[in-house]
């Protein structure tokens, strides 16, 4: 693939890069820092796609891999984040949803964040994550219960 034309798609896909970001990492700076680190990558990758209809795909994966690693490296680091807070939406149903949805453990909420949100296919997520198929829609049933719980509790 062309660079002109990957630089194009990564452009349209950096919105959609940032909300996944924002799934594992909690700070904004920390976000940007990694969309920008991954379109750096998927430039210098351009040369080995073969199939252009996966470069959402590709490139969201290079994406999780890059969060995964500044995980890491902050997991090595003693640093005290600033604002802990992700800022919810203003509207109180959806700030209960958002925060139940916050609550979820990390291998829980990705797999709901590339379906529900992002509009991946189990497929698509499964090689992304690369687990198996059957343990995305595992996954993604866990959280949905997990989610159905914690709502029913906000709401008594």
């Amino acid at each position: 693939m062309h660079k002109d034309a990957l630089a194009a798609c990564a452009m349209e896909q950096e919105r959609t890069l940032y909300r996944v970001a924002k799934t594992l990492l909690r700070s904004d700076a920390d976000c940007a820092d990694v969309v920008q680190e991954t379109l750096l990558k998927a430039l210098n990758g351009a040369p080995f796609i073969r199939n252009e209809q996966y470069v959402k795909t590709w490139l969201t994966r290079i994406l999780i891999n890059t969060c995964k690693d500044l995980i890491r490296k902050n997991a090595r680091t003693q640093t005290v984040e600033l604002s802990e807070f992700i800022p919810a939406p203003e509207n109180g149903e959806q700030r209960d949803l958002y925060e139940a949805l916050q609550a979820l453990d990390d291998k829980l909420r990705l797999p709901l964040v590339l379906h529900y949100l992002e509009g991946f296919t189990v497929k698509e997520i499964s090689h992304m994550l690369r687990v198996p198929e059957g343990t995305v829609k595992r996954r993604m049933w866990t959280a949905r219960k997990e989610l159905r719980e914690l709502l029913a509790e906000e709401a008594i």
